[in-house]
């Protein structure tokens, strides 16, 4: 959607740019011209912070006082951001979008190889892009302030 709309908005400017030049008035010319590049460096330093910064691959290690509420978190965001596949593993739970793995959630072990639970809570090391995890952090806040 976004994408269409910047390219219509281009061309509307490019179109009234090449308009006004035409017909001689070159102070609008100029003015339209200007708009259009700024529109253009825009629209391209956005596509850039899209592809190369929030599908970064981050890892946080978060804790939680049951496997239920890190179930419930990850199955919330799996459907709210639309992925397709969510699978339970022995160690933790992925996501997928497609055949891509998006989300990795695995329990942390112990010295023994069972899962770790400090104070009761257990510790998971999430991988994720950065705008997953954010959403993941909003979610445990919430869930913290019940």
């Amino acid at each position: 959607m976004l994408k269409k709309v910047s390219i219509s908005l281009i061309v509307v400017l490019t179109a009234l740019t090449i308009f006004f030049y035409l017909y001689g008035n070159l102070k609008f010319a100029v003015m339209f011209g200007l708009i259009d590049i700024t529109v253009i460096v825009f629209s391209i330093l956005v596509w850039f912070n899209d592809k190369y910064y929030n599908e970064q691959i981050s890892e946080r290690i978060v804790s939680f006082p049951s496997k239920e509420m890190i179930k419930d978190i990850l199955k919330k965001q799996s459907n709210m951001l639309r992925f397709d596949k969510f699978e339970e593993v022995e160690d933790g739970y992925k996501i997928y979008k497609g055949k891509h793995l998006v989300v990795e959630a695995i329990f942390e072990k112990d010295e023994n190889g069972n899962i770790l639970v400090a104070d009761g809570r257990y510790v998971v090391k999430i991988k994720a892009p950065e705008y997953v995890l954010h959403n993941i952090d909003n979610e445990i806040w919430s869930h913290i302030g019940k």
